[in-house]
């Protein structure tokens, strides 16, 4: 996929969504990786575990966080 494609495809999902923490994490991410402060790729094991989450949430079960809230539970050790 071309650089361009893949832009404007992630500009549509974003005008598209409309839950503030999925784009305050979205924002959060890309700010992060501006700063030189992402270490790792995810794993597939992280990716099946967030698409688990987006299903729940997409089913209207589950809860979701902002992106200041879900950092202060990982870094507590929260899950």
């Amino acid at each position: 996929m071309r650089t361009t494609d893949l832009q404007s495809e992630i500009v549509q999902l974003i005008k598209d969504e409309r839950d503030t923490s999925i784009l305050e994490a979205i924002r959060t991410l890309l700010y992060r990786v501006r700063q030189g402060q992402v270490d790792d790729d995810l794993t597939a094991e992280d990716i099946a575990e967030l698409d688990r989450h987006r299903a729940e949430y997409l089913r209207g079960e589950g809860t979701s966080y902002t992106a200041e809230v879900s950092l202060q539970r990982l870094r507590s050790g929260k899950r």
